[in-house]
């Protein structure tokens, strides 16, 4: 990435602000991530898919349902409204072997609204080495640069507010009410998310305006089961003061988590650096 793109990721912050004062549909649609495709938890309650049978206590749980972990404890329900108010994308790689055997993420990149550009990464190089169509064509498939590729996922992140009925792991009913949150949407749960955020910009609505009603699909291959996000149009409730404030500070969430990503991507390339400088060293050394 270079200093260009830098600044305009940290200039967009004052432009977001007079979106929001002035209601620029065009540019609100831009600098939240609805104008089209062109990790860690980061504090905020992560909404994903819920594929235990049972908590830690034994008791049953319905896999399928979402889930969050809100106020110290895991909440689940069939079916969740957000009011989705920024959408990024970024990517990883999870390795399970890290952290003991629990798994980790050994490569992030920065998160940006739209996929033009480079994405910076945690190792060093663009998009945790995620190779285009074509570039994965012109190598063999057991070549290690297309399987790194392919280990690559490209997470399409969401920053909201989530409302509904939920049960915690014990029965007891939750109910949550406009509660910031995140949500990343990748592999199978990425095109019908990106498919849907497409519809409503077709119909000429905002996406930061809208709250959708999120319901799951059970889908089956082979001996595989898994679930799909399942959005509609719930309503059209608008933007309030609130949620301005939110997308505000959703802002600022991201800002932290890119200059943190490029902090890492610097020095890895000054590391790079130096280790390239000590091979040519030795070249010269060999042929003395």
């Amino acid at each position: 990435m270079d200093g260009t793109e830098i600044m305009e990721m940290n200039n967009n912050m004052d432009a977001l602000v007079s979106a929001l004062q002035s209601d620029d549909t065009d540019l609100l649609k831009k600098l939240t991530g609805q104008g089209g495709g062109g990790g860690d938890r980061v504090g905020l309650p992560r909404l994903s898919i819920n594929y235990d049978q049972e908590t830690d206590t034994g008791s049953p749980l319905t896999r399928g349902d979402w889930k969050i972990f809100i106020d110290g404890e895991f909440l689940y329900a069939p079916e969740v409204k957000i009011q989705p108010l920024m959408r990024t994308f970024e990517y990883s790689m999870w390795d399970s072997t890290m952290n003991e055997g629990k798994g980790g993420f050994s490569c992030k990149s920065v998160q940006k609204p739209g996929f033009g550009g480079t994405f910076p990464d945690t190792e060093g190089g663009n998009k945790c080495g995620r190779l285009s169509r074509e570039e994965e064509e012109k190598l063999d498939q057991q070549h290690p640069a297309y399987l790194k590729s392919r280990a690559v996922i490209c997470n399409q992140v969401i920053y909201g507010t989530i409302s509904g009925t939920f049960k915690t792991g014990a029965g007891d009913e939750v109910v949550v009410e406009n509660k910031p949150m995140i949500a990343y949407f990748k592999k199978s749960g990425f095109k019908p998310i990106a498919d849907f955020i497409q519809g409503l910009g077709r119909q000429d609505k905002i996406m930061a305006r809208c709250s959708i009603l999120l319901r799951t699909h059970r889908n089956k291959k082979g001996s595989i089961t898994y679930w799909t996000p399942v959005p509609t149009l719930d309503s059209v409730p608008g933007l309030s003061n609130e949620d301005k404030e939110l997308v505000v500070k959703f802002h600022d969430t991201i800002k932290g988590h890119n200059e943190a990503v490029l902090r890492e991507y610097k020095e890895q390339v000054k590391f790079q650096m130096t280790e390239d400088d000590s091979d040519l060293a030795s070249d010269f050394t060999d042929a003395a």
